[in-house]
């Protein structure tokens, strides 16, 4: 939700000298700082080596009454820390009309979380495995330890994508009817599962990973090319639908002997891209209609004759664009043959507008029982010959918009793309290079945490699973914007994401029934997680 007015310069200086000698506000900051390094962007990278990095300690209970802040902002510091009173003297609210009034409704609840992360592509694993041993458990701790942003989701391509630095899947023998010589690859063995295990082994919350395939085997598909468009052969029900439904069971089989357990799927990453005939990577095409086939004929019964039932395995749909997510949603839905195995649906974030979100609103009113989570972010920078933005603020504000708005419309978390990419946003076997929350620079063996980095964390340190979206309503008259949203953790608390993308700083009262209310002024620029019991 936004809102916002033009501020007197006499009047932001009143507000912000009546907050701090009415309220006590003590500045806390990170265990250890940022390690500030500017490049050529309106902001800075933290740099972790050897011997420094920034750190995010655990959260911990404050005393009723007492509102924990974190705020990042584009010229100052990374998840700087300070507490505010609750106050119940109406006579302060009262005083100031050049403010943004935010009322916390408790009773009205919407979904749960299921969790935030990013993808183990062979390019992340890739460039981590390029750092010292004890670098590359400080990045994977960065994202799902305790003192990190305590990621707990984790998608894994099944087989090769374009973030690969060869074309593969896990059966490139032609026509194996059996499957005899499917197996995992070098890129699993070295680059996913030991830093999936990793990340397991630090984290202090159960993780959710789950797999996507890019393209089946190109001797199932019609034109025999792992990518330029393709469909698998022949129809849903017969011999390619039902080894494609077999593929994807073997991964979740190999992935377990390794000790990895899936929680769900998806049926095939961008679906659509498979009838693009000039299509430059991984892909395989489904419309609606052959996906809600291939679930019912197919990877349903596949999946439940080995144990794979929706208690154990959630399977999503889609996985593309949101424009035609409701449509095809629908005809996947429609039949309850295909719909008694699907428990949520994917999509992307690189199209949107305000009619997807309201779209994603329908769909929940629509199919209630069935979860909608966003399962791949990136910035393309596709007007741009240079990949990666060291330092990007706009990149940070893009990333906290949408998922703001996301949330707002009742998607159950947000998943990032690669974890990790090297300098020029890669290695990506046909050269579509990307941004990344981490990069890499393997000779001088550190890591760089871009703003976007610390966009995710304001979400996923604070939201753990099964954190409730609760209501909230904005009053104001003001013509610039803030982004907010508000959740009740599984703890009691409560958590308000805050996003102020303009130039001014801007006065904020919330109100909370239960504990009164409280004022603080946001700096330009910046984004605020707040928490309280």
């Amino acid at each position: 939700m936004k809102t916002t007015k033009m501020f007197s310069k006499s009047k932001y200086f009143m507000i912000y000298i009546s907050l701090f000698m009415i309220l006590f506000v003590k500045i806390n900051y990170a265990n250890i700082e940022c390690q500030r390094r500017y490049y050529d962007q309106d902001s800075f990278v933290c740099v972790c080596n050897e011997k420094t990095c920034d750190t995010f300690d655990q959260l911990k209970k404050t005393p009723i009454g007492v509102v924990q802040v974190y705020e990042t902002s584009r010229d100052g510091f990374r998840f700087q820390s300070s507490h505010i009173n609750f106050t119940n003297d109406d006579n302060i609210l009262s005083n100031n009309d050049d403010h943004i009034r935010i009322n916390v409704d408790k009773t009205k609840k919407y979904q749960k979380i299921i969790g935030f992360g990013g993808a183990f592509t062979d390019a992340t694993g890739l460039n981590i495995a390029t750092l010292s041993e004890k670098l590359q458990s400080k990045l994977i701790e960065n994202y799902f330890g305790s003192n990190g942003i305590e990621y707990t989701l984790g998608r894994i391509p099944i087989g090769g994508s374009d973030f690969s630095s060869r074309p593969y899947t896990y059966d490139d023998y032609n026509d194996d009817d059996t499957l005899s010589k499917f197996s995992l690859q070098m890129e699993d063995h070295q680059f996913k599962i030991p830093y999936l295990k990793m990340a397991q082994k630090i984290s202090p919350n159960k993780l959710y990973y789950y797999g996507s395939p890019w393209s089946s085997p190109r001797w199932m598909k019609t034109n025999n090319d792992i990518r330029h468009g393709g469909l698998l052969k022949g129809q849903p029900g017969g011999k390619y639908y039902q080894l494609f439904a077999r593929y994807i069971v073997r991964f979740l089989q190999e992935y377990e002997k390794q000790n990895i357990s899936m929680w769900g799927i998806t049926i095939e990453n961008e679906p659509a891209a498979g009838f693009d005939s000039h299509y430059q990577w991984n892909c395989l095409g489904f419309n609606s209609s052959l996906e809600r086939d291939f679930i019912k004929l197919d990877l349903g019964p596949e999946l439940y004759r080995n144990g794979y039932t929706k208690n154990k395995l959630a399977v999503m749909i889609y996985d593309d664009q949101m424009p035609q997510m409701k449509t095809f949603t629908e005809t996947v839905m429609s039949d309850e043959e295909a719909a008694k195995y699907v428990s949520g649906v994917a999509f992307h974030w690189y199209h949107n507008d305000e009619a997807d979100r309201r779209d994603m609103d329908k769909l929940n009113a629509q199919f209630p029982t069935i979860f909608l989570l966003a399962t791949e972010a990136c910035e393309e920078w596709k007007n741009y010959p240079k990949k990666v933005h060291l330092g990007s603020w706009h990149l940070m504000n893009r990333y906290a918009n949408n998922i703001i708005q996301d949330l707002n419309h009742y998607a159950t978390g947000w998943t990032d793309w690669n974890l990790a990419l090297d300098l020029k946003g890669g290695p990506n076997w046909v050269g579509n290079m990307v941004d990344a929350p981490i990069i890499i620079n393997a000779t001088a063996n550190e890591f760089y945490k871009q703003p976007s980095f610390y966009a995710m964390g304001h979400f996923s340190k604070f939201l753990p699973p099964n954190s409730t979206r609760i209501n909230f309503k904005i009053e104001s008259n003001h013509v610039h914007a803030i982004d907010a949203t508000t959740f009740l953790r599984p703890d009691g608390s409560l958590v308000m994401v805050l996003l102020n993308s303009n130039q001014q700083t801007i006065p904020i009262q919330v109100y909370d029934p239960e504990r009164g209310h409280f004022q603080l002024v946001m700096k330009s620029e910046s984004i605020a997680t707040l928490l309280w019991y």
